[in-house]
């Protein structure tokens, strides 16, 4: 592997945890209370709202959750399905690091349910879309395969329309990790690897996006036309969901959006990240899905070195929790990724000469 390779596939968990961290502070906010309070949120900031407490830097569930699929990976020494991810979830989870659906995905591994089907019934939200990343890493350059683990891995946390989104994430992460990926090549993976309803998800905020001229006029646009408004099941107020003051963590919501601020910041990455950190709603995990792809695409060294220094410092506690050892980071996790890619290169040539003898 390449340094570049490496560089790439920190700058996919880096930026994801760079994305979560500054999206964390605005959780749950409408795009217009981001604006009047902070403009834009560029900076990291603490936190403390009904779904995550934490200081400047410090990740949420999503890139907890993250970090324990790489780990998953790693341990494995590749591709992995169900069974190996809830083995890791198991012995490592801390329900005190997650949120309510991933606690609750948690207790039912403990109990014995089987981890194909322990998403089915939880509440619906983006919590296979926020961390489904690692599948894309260990799929490099492969959108389809990724797209079918993704598909699977999404069944230990999710059902329905939201594991159909995370598959499209990791199909999407697998092409900015290919040899010479541009943000097209991405969008386009994620539009082609899409079930029809995320597919026309995707298409109704792209005719948004045609539309804008700015970010501010797409953000604008997607909170009038295509909130996703099915969850929580309360009583029905527009004008409510208008504001974004009823918020909901749908893939149907984060995926499309995501994909539009790429699109419309031209896959810059600082900017794309300062952009989805801004729109509000679920910002820490459109932060995290576009942190990923903009980190697969250009890499650690494209991302501001003082975001990158801080969210490694500020998530040592959580490091030494996970692994015994407060040295550890992303970078290192990126490191030993890159090690299962490299067991996974022996992989595909013994089946090519088993193939070749074959056919």
């Amino acid at each position: 592997m390449t340094t570049g390779t490496t560089d790439r596939v920190y700058g996919c968990l880096i930026g994801g945890a760079i994305g979560d961290s500054l999206g964390a502070a605005v959780e749950n906010w409408s795009y217009r209370r981001v604006r009047e309070e902070y403009g834009k949120v560029d900076e990291f900031l603490s936190y403390d709202n009904p779904l995550a407490v934490g200081e400047p830097g410090t990740v949420t569930d999503d890139s907890v959750m993250r970090q324990y699929l790489a780990l998953a990976i790693v341990e494995h020494g590749g591709r992995v399905t169900p069974d190996e991810y809830a083995a890791v979830l198991s012995e490592h989870l801390d329900p005190d690091r997650v949120w309510i659906t991933e606690e609750m995905m948690y207790w039912k591994l403990l109990a014995g349910m089987n981890p194909w089907d322990a998403g089915r019934s939880t509440v619906p939200a983006g919590t296979a879309v926020m961390h489904v990343a690692p599948i894309g890493i260990i799929n490099a350059g492969d959108p389809r395969q990724a797209y079918q683990d993704g598909f699977n891995i999404a069944a230990i946390a999710q059902d329905g329309v939201n594991r159909d989104a995370a598959a499209t994430v990791a199909a999407g992460v697998a092409t900015a990790l290919g040899p010479e990926a541009t943000l097209e090549d991405v969008l386009a993976t994620m539009w082609e690897c899409s079930s029809e309803v995320v597919y026309r998800t995707i298409d109704l905020t792209f005719e948004l996006v045609e539309g804008a001229e700015t970010v501010d006029e797409f953000v604008e646009a997607f909170y009038d036309e295509r909130l996703d408004w099915r969850w929580p099941a309360v009583e029905w107020d527009r004008e409510k969901y208008h504001q974004g003051e009823i918020f909901s963590a749908s893939g149907l919501e984060i995926v499309p959006a995501s994909m539009a601020i790429l699109a419309l910041c031209e896959g810059e990455p600082n900017r794309s990240l300062v952009e989805a950190a801004s729109f509000g709603r679920d910002s820490d995990t459109i932060g995290s899905v576009v942190g990923n792809v903009v980190g697969a695409l250009e890499g650690a060294s494209a991302l501001r070195d003082d975001w990158i220094s801080e969210c490694e410092r500020a998530n040592r506690e959580f490091f030494e929790e996970l692994h015994g050892d407060p040295d550890e980071n992303f970078e290192a996790m990126a490191d030993r990724l890159v090690g299962a890619l490299e067991a996974e290169l022996e992989r595909t040539r013994l089946r090519e000469a088993t193939l070749s003898r074959l056919v």
